[in-house]
């Protein structure tokens, strides 16, 4: 016990410093956005996020965020999940305008998910880009080696590409559920004021990590209110068998690295306790549960 108990008081709180992030990135995008004279409708930090990003800012031609041809200027999303967790489509592509060249750097720990990729592996050159997009397009929906297009576990379309909804898509192979399919579970469902409560895992990890904005609306947010379900409880799309995405993840306690695509040596936190994987009392057990299918 009392080496569980030093795991605990070592964890790390590095979202509070994701959180100050947030604000001071706030502030340069408001003040970029009454230099170029656009006008936006701010959403306030109290209300719920409802898609990743909060909207768009729009830079001028020449400006060194746009490529050299954007001759209408170029724009660029701010606000929400990207504040803290950058951007989805971070890139080092020569394709890809400027905004997007930066290789992605997780704000948890400040690491390159390319560098840790490659010393995992010092051999292994990834035939794609490593970040959040890619890896979540490319490697755990196979898109290019199944060749099934996977746009709509994600995206809802209409409207598009943009935004991205955190709790509905266009899926008609998923549940159409977006980002809850991997990063909420549905037996944490009814035990929220205003979603349906699927994400309760993930607003409490960012709670007791120190980032309370979730609490300002979501009852489950507070771990004082509702107490989710196990490390060990799969969200809805680890369901298997499935042929057709092979490498997606189906190990909440992240067996075999089942979560882990960048060798950063731990998946998620599902129930939002702070402890990952096999470090969480509930994957203690020889199994864990599956949802039906």
């Amino acid at each position: 016990m009392q080496s569980i108990e030093s795991e605990r008081e070592r964890r790390p709180l590095r979202q509070l410093e994701a959180c100050n992030l947030m604000l001071t990135e706030k502030a340069s995008i408001r003040a970029a956005i009454a230099a170029v004279a656009i006008l936006v409708v701010w959403v306030p930090d109290s209300d719920a996020y409802p898609t990743y990003s909060e909207g768009k800012v729009t830079h001028p031609a020449g400006s060194p965020r746009c490529r050299p041809n954007d001759s209408d200027g170029c724009e660029e999303q701010y606000g929400y999940c990207k504040s803290c967790h950058g951007h989805f489509r971070a890139s080092d592509q020569n394709d890809f305008t400027p905004m997007l060249q930066d290789r992605y750097v997780s704000p948890g720990d400040g690491r390159s998910w390319r560098a840790i990729y490659r010393r995992t592996d010092p051999r292994a050159e990834p035939k794609i880009e490593i970040g959040l997009h890619d890896i979540h397009r490319n490697i755990m929906l196979d898109e290019e080696d199944v060749g099934v297009i996977s746009c709509d576990t994600c995206h809802t379309r209409p409207p598009g590409f943009y935004p991205v909804y955190l709790g509905s898509s266009s899926s008609t192979f998923f549940d159409p559920i977006g980002c809850m399919g991997c990063h909420g579970r549905s037996e944490d469902a009814g035990n929220d004021d205003v979603s349906a409560g699927l994400g309760a895992g993930l607003r409490q990890h960012h709670t007791n990590a120190g980032v309370t904005e979730c609490k300002t609306c979501h009852s489950d947010a507070d771990p004082a209110n509702y107490t989710p379900v196990g490390e060990n409880v799969l969200p809805p799309y680890y369901f298997t068998p499935d042929a057709i995405h092979v490498n997606k993840p189906t190990d909440p306690c992240n067996r075999r690295r089942s979560e882990d695509y960048v060798g950063r040596g731990k998946g998620l936190d599902n129930d939002g306790d702070g402890w990952f994987d096999r470090r969480d009392p509930d994957c203690w057990a020889r199994s864990f549960r599956f949802n039906p299918e």
